[in-house]
This record gives C-alpha cells, structure tokens and sequence, in this order.
C-alpha cells in the first residue's frame, strides 16, 4: 500500500480534529489562527479549511517549512512557493508565508520568491541561524544583531508580520522591533 501524510487516518477526520482544536481557541477568545511549520500542503489545506469550517471571520495565517533548493523553495513533501500561496490564499488564508528549517538569509530568499507570486499578506519567521550540537546542547549561532541587520530587507518586501522560530529568543524579538521602528 501507498502511505499517505495521515497515516491510516482520513482527511476528514484530521480536519475534524483541527476544527475541535481551532473551535476550542475561538471560543477562548484568540485574536487569531496561525497554522504554522507545515510541511504537507494537503495538511496544511486541511487546517486552514478547519479555520474557515470554525470562523469566517477571524484571520487565519498559515506557513510552511521550505527548504531552499537550487531550483527554488520547496517543503519536504515537493510543494513550491507559488502552489502553496494560491491554495493556502484560496482556502481562505489571510496571511501566508514561513517559518522555521532556516535562518534569516535563506528565509530572505524564500520571502523574495513568496512575493514574486502574491501580493497578499506575509509572514515570515526564521530560526536564530541553523541548530548544531555542542556539549551535548543545541545551540543558534545567529545573534539578535545578526537578525536585526537583515530586518529592512523583509520591510522593504512589504512583509507584514516578522517574528523569530526556533533558538529566537525575547533579545531578538526587540532587536528586530528596534530595527523596523
């Protein structure tokens, strides 16, 4: 047999399973929906279709984890940036773009290629560099400052949510506020 992201499940039944969880946050009173580090687009549809099957009202975001590849970005699963903004937006994402498998530079590149193909919202959110081990530790390389410098180059794309991924902490959140204000 052909396994599929669900495993044995349904896609129905994981879209119920994310209305439950998205209904749960609504009626806590969240301001928004954000789907995030998906690497299946299917999936990721799923989700945003969940958000929408909840609320048309409040705004959804959704991102994905590419990987930059000589021919462009795409997410492990073989979904490019174009396909993934159009079936995300036309599923009712108000805001799309990624999060996560990269640092600033290759989210940058991946930025670029989103803008190429939407004028819609984005929102991007790169790690603190890529992680490695030491003393038995994960550690980011990339400092607030680092972060910070590459900040314009996103506002200059007209990103409209910039924040951080794995290894961001508080420091370059601020740092990354100060650079923008």
């Amino acid at each position: 047999g052909t396994l599929v992201p669900y495993g044995n499940t349904e896609p129905d039944e994981v879209r119920e399973g994310f209305e439950r969880q998205i209904a749960s946050l609504v009626a806590a009173g969240v301001d928004a929906i954000t789907i995030e580090t998906m690497i299946d687009l299917a999936e990721a549809k799923l989700a945003v279709r969940a958000a929408r099957n909840v609320s048309v009202s409040i705004p959804v975001m959704a991102t994905m984890t590419f990987d930059v590849l000589p021919r462009g970005a795409y997410t492990i699963m073989g979904n490019d940036v174009e396909t993934t903004a159009s079936v995300l937006l036309d599923e009712g994402a108000n805001v799309v773009g990624s999060n996560c498998g990269n640092g600033t530079e290759s989210v940058l590149t991946i930025a670029r290629e989103f803008r190429r193909v939407t004028d819609a919202p984005l929102l991007f959110q790169p790690n603190a560099g890529l992680p490695r081990i030491e003393a038995g530790l994960t550690v980011f390389d990339e400092t607030p400052e680092q972060m910070a410098a590459r900040a314009s180059e996103f506002a200059d794309l007209g990103v409209a949510v910039l924040g951080g991924c794995c290894g961001t902490t508080p420091e370059h959140i601020r740092a990354l506020r100060s650079a923008l204000s």
